[in-house]
């Protein structure tokens, strides 16, 4: 990864991953880093984007949740910081330093 920019807003990622799922061509790919030394994710999907969306939960704060057609996602402000790394997003716990997730557009 090149140059990261953290500011932990979670409207700014939400607009990024929208703007890259509007390209058809593009699937996102989700990885999830977990107490891993060895680099390897312990989830890895590969999918197309049905829908991604953002709203005001109470307690959480805002709520990005990510649609494929295997799976939802969601990540909280509660619970996650958000950086944005060259083309990549990634999110990141506020509860635990070694656990995180890489999304890119392949």
């Amino acid at each position: 990864m090149g140059k990261t920019i953290e500011f932990n807003n979670f409207q700014t990622t939400f607009n990024k991953l929208t703007r890259q799922a509007k390209n058809d061509l593009l699937k996102i790919n989700i990885e999830f880093y977990h107490h891993d030394f060895e680099s390897e994710p312990f989830i890895h999907v590969e999918a197309d984007v049905e829908n991604i969306s953002i709203e005001n939960v109470d307690l959480n704060g805002k709520v990005i949740t990510i649609l494929t057609n295997e799976t939802a996602f969601s990540f909280t402000e509660r619970n996650h910081y958000t950086n944005l790394s060259n083309d990549d997003v990634v999110f990141s716990s506020k509860n635990d330093d070694e656990t995180y997730c890489i999304i890119s557009f392949i």
